[in-house]
């Protein structure tokens, strides 16, 4: 059977050891105006200072809010680029034009968020998964070899890492070029009847953020 095809980003799958994944999320804070959108699956970072700093930024963008290469470009040797906090589940902010607090799978670009009149702030709340023992699954944009398990690779990027229909990421594991400088480890092929074609492309993966790239490393 062949393969599925469209991306979906990096959805949860069980935690390492196949242990029920909880779902948990942390807040972490988006700044109003964001000059890339931010979509549900994408891995995330916090900007650097030439950018909004601090601020949550989505890291398959070609180019990131802080102006350093992501996408299939990111790169842990890139001069001030910041650590993969984890993905991106939604956001939480005051709509500017309503004044009413707003639940979102994604924030697209130059969203201003208004003021929430609780905390004075008009910053938005990103839902990041930063469990770094979260395991993903993802699509492969080419085939996979058993020689790539446990190789690094970076998600996909393009004008579009995202659709603002439903908020859902459509990037896939960039299998073109792998680096040890990578965002994400290929630890299995998934066991998916309609997506475990691992010999042509759009086969489902589990990945994990490496720990060379993390955060929490």
């Amino acid at each position: 059977m062949a393969n599925q095809t469209g991306g979906f980003g990096f959805r949860q799958a069980p935690t390492v050891g196949s242990t029920p994944a909880t779902g948990g999320q942390a807040e972490y804070k988006i700044k109003s105006g964001l000059g890339v959108g931010i979509f549900q699956n994408n891995p995330v970072s916090q900007q650097y200072t030439s950018g909004d700093d601090g601020y949550l930024q989505d890291a398959a963008a070609a180019t990131m809010d802080d102006g350093i290469a992501g996408g299939s470009g990111w790169s842990t040797g890139t001069s001030n680029i910041q650590p993969i906090i984890g993905v991106f589940n939604g956001a939480f902010y005051i709509n500017s034009s309503t004044s009413k607090p707003t639940f979102a799978n994604h924030v697209l670009a130059s969203t201003t968020f208004g003021t929430d009149y609780n905390t004075g702030s008009s910053d938005g709340i990103g839902l990041v998964n930063d469990n770094p023992m979260q395991e993903y699954t993802c699509k492969a944009d080419a085939a996979v070899t058993q020689a790539n398990l446990l190789n690094t690779f970076n998600s996909t990027d393009g004008a579009t890492v995202g659709t603002s229909t439903h908020g859902q990421s459509t990037v896939k594991l960039d299998i073109t070029g792998t680096a040890a400088t990578s965002m994400f480890r290929i630890v299995r092929t998934a066991n998916d009847p309609a997506n475990n074609d691992a010999s042509v492309l759009n086969s489902n993966q589990i990945v994990q953020i490496s720990p060379a790239a993390s955060i929490s490393n």
